[in-house]
């Protein structure tokens, strides 16, 4: 019987929910939004099978696990195709794999937005459905019954593709309990997991301020500054409208990089190493350091990771469809390859200030900024828009 003693030891992968045949664990909400499985001891029967699945439990147990290197092959890569590329976060990795999955006849399963905005994981049959789950999504997905699911079409015989956080990869693999051909699975290398519940919250103020709802959020929209460390947000509204980074409203990369919203588990992250459980690993490729200036541009490039000899068969029948550049292991580090995210020391003090005052009052001491600044912005616009004028840009 799994039993939840520190926030820390659970990532919220629902291997142990999809696996329980008995309908004994459930997944509860916490005061911060999080979901945490919740033994039902009336129906349990004690098989253990929900402690065999646990993916934390399982990487805990091997001191070494963290020291081991699974990576074959180290890449930066652009999608050849400019619409994808354009619409991606990045360099269009993801779609990459995609499209040779549905090129298979398989399914597609990665995160998209619902009808109101919440962040959840779907399936996608063809080109179309795709475009949903293109494009980084700071929050963390509901991802209830979908590893059944996907055990469905495998056991249907046809390829699956899931991409997700590595403790959700590693949680699909654990509760499989078995290989599968034809599963091929992506993981991210994650920055950390915000609460669900402020990231509500903040949707819901965001919308008031806009007056309508907000749908869903491009959160590294390219076309206000290219690809770049500066991010900029564009809001798709229930009007069918959308606003790129509004003055009046913080946006939620500042929320997201606080530190002070992740998941507990995040500041103790398994997987912030080169031991990965995808076969393959895929993230932005930054030039920082200047050691490539030959692979960067404005369009963004993807770190590609391939970590399993499926992997390598793979990536060998799509790589023509985009620019691949061979990189080294130092070239491919980053921090969240390195060492988790480490929790803002002022997290505790965030959430005893929240539950006592409530979001809005909480938004505007921890995150909202000063008028002065935004008065500054409005200059700054104002400013440029002339100037374009002027000099007829």
């Amino acid at each position: 019987m799994i039993e939840i003693l520190r926030k820390e030891d659970c990532c919220g992968c629902s291997a142990c929910v999809s696996i329980c045949n008995q309908s004994a664990i459930e997944f509860k909400q916490d005061e911060e939004g999080f979901l945490y499985p919740v033994i039902n001891k009336d129906n349990c029967v004690n098989c253990g099978l929900c402690d065999k699945v646990c993916p934390l439990k399982r990487r805990l147990s091997d001191p070494q696990t963290s020291s081991i290197v699974t990576v074959k092959e180290y890449y930066a890569l652009r999608h050849k195709n400019k619409d994808i590329l354009d619409n991606s976060s990045s360099g269009g990795a993801f779609s990459l794999i995609a499209e040779y999955v549905l090129k298979k006849k398989g399914v597609v399963c990665g995160v998209e937005y619902s009808s109101d905005g919440v962040v959840h994981h779907a399936f996608a049959e063809n080109l179309k459905d795709l475009e949903k789950f293109r494009g980084s999504k700071y929050a963390q997905s509901d991802i209830r019954g979908t590893f059944r699911d996907i055990k469905k079409f495998l056991k249907a015989d046809r390829y699956v593709l899931f991409s997700g956080t590595p403790c959700q990869i590693d949680g699909l693999k654990k509760y499989l309990m078995k290989d599968y051909t034809k599963l091929i699975t992506v993981d991210l290398v994650c920055h950390s997991i915000p609460s669900p519940l402020i990231y509500k919250e903040y949707t819901e103020y965001a919308s008031r301020i806009l007056g309508h709802r907000i749908v869903g959020i491009d959160m590294r929209y390219k076309r206000t500054y290219g690809w770049s460390h500066r991010f900029s947000y564009r809001f798709h509204l229930e009007n069918g409208k959308s606003t790129i980074d509004p003055l009046w409203i913080v946006n939620w990369g500042k929320l997201f990089f606080s530190e002070l919203i992740n998941r507990p588990s995040c500041g103790e992250c398994q997987y912030t190493n080169l031991n990965r459980p995808g076969d393959f690993t895929i993230a932005d490729f930054w030039d920082d350091s200047h050691k490539r200036p030959d692979i960067y541009s404005k369009e963004g490039t993807s770190l590609f990771l391939v970590n399993t000899e499926k992997g390598q068969h793979i990536f060998d029948e799509f790589k023509n469809a985009a620019d691949c550049w061979a990189i080294t292991k130092e070239e491919a580090l980053q921090p969240c390859l390195v060492h988790p995210t480490v929790q803002n020391p002022k997290r505790k003090d965030f959430w005893e200030y929240y539950h006592r005052k409530g979001f809005r009052k909480t938004y505007k001491k921890y995150f909202a900024e000063k008028k002065i600044r935004t008065i500054k912005k409005i200059i700054k616009i104002i400013f440029t828009k002339c100037h374009i004028k002027e000099y007829n840009i």
